[in-house]
């Protein structure tokens, strides 16, 4: 394991893995858009459409869109600018006391991991206006075994944008490969406030997935719990994610470890260089081992000038309003 030192308590780490890895992947184009009350907290949602009952010749996943070239070149998604707030901005996110909306759980069968590569997080593929790009999400443990949560720009564009499609989740993916398979996306739902406004403090998405092999993805890949309304100042934190600009490539998870800090008005923030590709990775406290832990923010944004720092709000009682409404 290599080690980058960054000031203060903080460590990038390098994850490598000696294991065999498997694959497979998603494509889609979607549906229509649902849109719940009016307000910054209020959601939108869009479904993907049913897969096929067979997939093409020689497809690595049901689709067949996406191949091993495609994941290799996707554009690694990143937010522009350093890291400023839009000019229009929603009322604070509303918050309460701290509360845990799901336990971690490791995959069915199998007793709590160790891998350095985790099977939890991995990256998330999509399309978005003809071009193929990549982010880093995670499995969250719920009740229907199918949940994913990443930032709200690898599931949308944002003010003017669209809704991505072909969207797929890559569990431990590693050197081109996935160690559960890809998952093809069944629902994504993210804040009305990242969707017309490009509100940073609204930055979060769920997406749930079909099952693989009549498997659900958490009793596959196992899942982590979502803690809520936390505040902005956490020891022991682990943010993973899969920067693919230089000097990282994208294939190879990394994590960042030490203790956040307030920034801005809703922000947690952590030193680390990390760059793009890494959006939307989970940040976990409390964590149980390597692999399973309770997340509290996903990874919205980096500085892209001055000491280099990954940026999220930490999930609030919105957030959680959010992830009771994915089924």
């Amino acid at each position: 394991m290599r080690t980058f030192s960054l000031p203060g308590n903080r460590s990038l780490k390098l994850a490598v893995a000696g294991f065999l890895l498997t694959t497979a992947a998603t494509g889609s184009a979607f549906a229509a858009t649902p849109t719940d009350a009016p307000g910054p907290a209020a959601t939108s949602a869009v479904r993907a459409p049913a897969l096929p009952s067979k997939a093409p010749a020689g497809a690595i996943e049901p689709t067949g869109y996406w191949t091993a070239e495609k994941m290799r070149n996707a554009i690694p998604a990143d937010l522009p600018g350093d890291a400023k707030v839009p000019g229009k901005q929603d009322p604070a996110p509303r918050t309460g006391p701290p509360s845990i909306a799901s336990h971690p759980v490791a995959p069915l069968g199998r007793a709590p991991l160790n891998d350095v590569v985790p099977s939890t997080a991995g990256k998330v593929f999509f399309s978005d206006n003809g071009l193929n790009y990549v982010c880093s999400a995670a499995s969250v443990n719920n009740n229907y075994k199918n949940l994913v949560v990443t930032a709200g720009h690898c599931i949308h564009s944002g003010q003017g944008g669209n809704w991505h499609s072909n969207i797929v989740f890559a569990p431990s993916y590693y050197n081109g490969q996935s160690g559960a398979g890809l998952w093809n996306w069944a629902a994504a739902r993210t804040f009305n406030a990242w969707i017309n406004n490009s509100n940073f403090s609204y930055d979060q998405a769920f997406f749930t997935v079909w099952p693989r092999n009549n498997r659900s993805l958490i009793d596959t890949v196992g899942g982590n719990g979502l803690a809520i309304n936390n505040s902005r100042n956490q020891p022991n934190s682990r943010i993973w994610g899969w920067p693919a600009e230089a000097p990282f490539n994208g294939e190879v998870p990394y994590y960042c470890d030490g203790t956040t800090s307030a920034w801005g008005s809703t922000d947690a923030a952590l030193g680390c260089n990390m760059n793009g590709g890494a959006s939307g990775g989970p940040w976990l406290k409390d964590r149980i081992d390597q692999n399973l832990g309770y997340i509290f923010a996903s990874t919205s944004r980096r500085t892209t000038s001055g000491p280099q720092v990954l940026l999220a709000t930490p999930f609030n009682s919105e957030v959680l309003d959010m992830f009771n409404q994915m089924t």
